[in-house]
């Protein structure tokens, strides 16, 4: 998919048409990628200020009062899984923030699936406001029961159709189990027949509410946003999760005029789309976008949904508000080979007595500042629900997972182990060398090899993990693997790096 034909913001015709003086103004405010981050913190990421809170719920809720005339407030998916706060009853409380926040529409993202399809159903039950995923079938065409695939929103007279997607790459992204039974079809075929379904029910602006993601010109091809747009004619909106990609002014497409926007993640902004109606027709004249930071002192914190967040922190905070070691340095992610993903892959092996460990960093995700570390802290690096698992493989069948790992440099991290290979090389061919415990590897010989069941089950396309002699899944979760870890260092500083060897390209 070629990304070309887009452009930032206002800088395309359709941007450029003046409104009409007596047009209709409706404004779309949008969040996406939540990951429970509910409450407001100081934030080191947040480049503008980091010594200032940012972000929450009850921020989303006092800003959206302050926007007058009509308006809906969307969620493009991935709600609880990321803080102590999301996870509480295995999600459900998010239900609870949503309601009193005021959302009007959301749609469910991968992660909606991690405590399985049946505990998804249920906190859709408890939302007030319609949940999407109109390209979610179960059976043969029959769409998942749990959520709708579009609605029509009558906004001041004018019908808005409103339709659900969800990312196809749900198989690499979730144990089996979680998705039993659901096939995922193709976003721009399931988008041609919501908008033809859409339009015959009276809708005049159309709105995708997306948790494909954003593609990038330096990552693989998909079918996200950009294709989505380029594709799929009638599309006013597309609002936007999945990638965590923020987009101050949006992106347009140069063909259909379709605006894409995405607010990053975790709420430190709210998206705020203008869509002005021709009042005649009905139709969007003029649009424009923008990204609100979450500042609480600027924008003020709703008491009720703020009364709603404390509550829920109140229950966790004797838990995970409990410091377990001290960070010499800081232990960051990267792309490639990190600081924290060596911490991370060495506490694993540790733990199962394992000659290597592998991991994946995608599963990593936040970073460890300098001082004092906690609980909770561990757990926001791995809020999943993953557990170790310990396998016997032959030299032979490691070098094959070590040259599945070497395909995605940016997400294997290991430990006990070093591997020089070539990134662009076809597969079977990628490592040029391999030591184990300084040694270098033998094909004939038997290694025991520490990961995590998501991996273990084939999860980030790990097929190879399918060559081991034996599997042996524990319950033991990789957070307090993490957690015993840091207690028993009790200082954490930066492991020996150097173990992923790119060589040439």
């Amino acid at each position: 998919m070629k990304l070309l034909g887009f452009c930032l913001g206002l800088a395309c015709t359709l941007a450029a048409v003046p409104g009409r003086a007596d047009s209709l103004r409706v404004t779309i405010l949008h969040t996406n990628d939540v990951h429970g981050w509910i409450m407001s913190r100081f934030a080191a990421f947040h480049a503008a200020d980091p010594r200032r809170a940012v972000g929450g719920a009850a921020a989303v809720a006092a800003y959206s009062k302050t926007v007058k005339g009509p308006k809906l407030l969307l969620d493009a998916g991935d709600w609880f899984q990321g803080t102590p706060e999301g996870g509480l009853r295995d999600g459900r409380a998010m239900a609870e923030v949503f309601n009193a926040v005021g959302y009007d529409v959301l749609e469910v993202g991968n992660h909606d699936f991690d405590n399985g399809e049946g505990t998804l159903e249920s906190i859709i039950k408890d939302i007030r406001a319609p949940v999407l995923c109109a390209n979610v079938y179960r059976g043969a065409g029959e769409r998942a029961p749990e959520c709708k695939p579009w609605i029509v929103k009558d906004v001041a007279g004018v019908k808005i159709g409103i339709f659900g997607l969800l990312t196809t790459s749900m198989k690499a992204l979730q144990f089996a189990d979680n998705i039993a039974g659901l096939a995922f079809r193709s976003p721009v075929e399931e988008a041609k027949e919501d908008v033809a379904a859409l339009r015959a029910q009276g809708a005049t602006v159309i709105i995708a509410l997306s948790h494909l993601g954003l593609e990038r010109p330096d990552g693989p091809p998909f079918d996200g946003d950009q294709t989505l747009a380029a594709q799929v004619d009638g599309i006013d909106l597309i609002v936007g999760g999945h990638s965590h990609t923020a987009l101050p002014e949006g992106l347009r497409d140069a063909t259909h005029g379709t605006i894409i926007v995405q607010a990053g993640s975790e709420l430190a902004r709210v998206g705020e789309v203008s869509l002005e109606i021709d009042p005649a027709s009905k139709k969007v004249v003029k649009s424009s976008a923008r990204l609100v930071d979450l500042w609480p002192d600027a924008v003020g914190a709703d008491p009720a949904v703020a009364k709603i967040v404390a509550s829920l922190s109140s229950e966790v905070k004797t838990l995970f508000d409990v410091v377990v070691a001290t960070a010499a340095q800081p232990l960051a992610r990267a792309r490639g080979e990190s600081p924290l993903g060596d911490w991370m892959a060495d506490c694993e092996r540790q733990w199962a007595h394992a000659d290597l460990a592998l991991i994946n960093g995608g599963g990593i995700r936040t970073d460890i500042p300098a001082g004092p570390v906690t609980r909770r802290q561990i757990y926001e690096i791995m809020p999943f629900n993953n557990r170790m698992v310990t396998l016997v493989m032959s030299g032979k069948a490691v070098k094959a997972l070590l040259d599945q790992a070497a395909g995605r440099p940016n997400s294997a991290q290991i430990s006990g182990a070093k591997i020089s290979f070539h990134h662009t090389s076809v597969a079977g061919s990628r490592v040029a060398a391999v030591s184990v415990a300084g040694k270098p590897l033998a094909d004939s010989a038997t290694y025991r090899v520490a990961t995590i069941d998501f991996l273990a089950k084939g999860g980030d396309g790990y097929t190879a993990f399918d060559l081991a002699q034996s599997k042996d899944f524990s319950q033991t979760l990789v957070r307090d693997v993490l957690n015993r870890c840091a207690q028993k260092q009790g200082l954490l500083r930066t492991p020996s790096g150097g173990r992923l060897v790119l060589l040439g390209d």
